[in-house]
């Protein structure tokens, strides 16, 4: 997948939901995102889809998150895991070919991991 130096934020289908749901909760996801100090939101696009992708229902679900700085990336991922807990989903970000998943893991547990994740992308940039 090819998003630039874009965060790419996947929100994971419930099981049985229509692919019409993903992109309507999808859309409200990137509405919030774009409440932050971001470059921008969009839309994943077919040409940046995973090899594995066919169709609206595989790319449903799909944000790449162009982000304004480094500081952005943890406001992001706070929106993220907020979201993520309130509506009970599965959200993955990938930064650089690293995912980092957000579910429903205790807040102690969910916040190492997301301090060793944001580690390993602030100490490079």
């Amino acid at each position: 997948m090819d998003t630039g130096d874009a965060m790419v934020v996947q929100v994971r289908a419930v099981e049985g939901e229509d692919p019409e749901d993903l992109l309507e909760v999808t859309a409200l996801l990137r509405q919030e995102l774009l409440d932050l100090d971001v470059d921008g939101v969009r839309t994943v696009e077919a040409n940046e889809a995973p090899d594995d992708a066919k169709g609206i229902a595989a790319l449903a679900g799909w944000l790449a998150v162009q982000l304004g700085s480094v500081d952005t990336v943890r406001a992001v991922i706070d929106v993220l895991r907020g979201w993520a807990g309130h509506r009970r989903r599965e959200v993955e970000i990938t930064m650089g070919g690293d995912t980092l998943k957000l579910s429903a893991v205790s807040a102690s547990e969910q916040e190492q991991i997301i301090d060793a994740w944001l580690a390993r992308h602030t100490a490079s940039s």
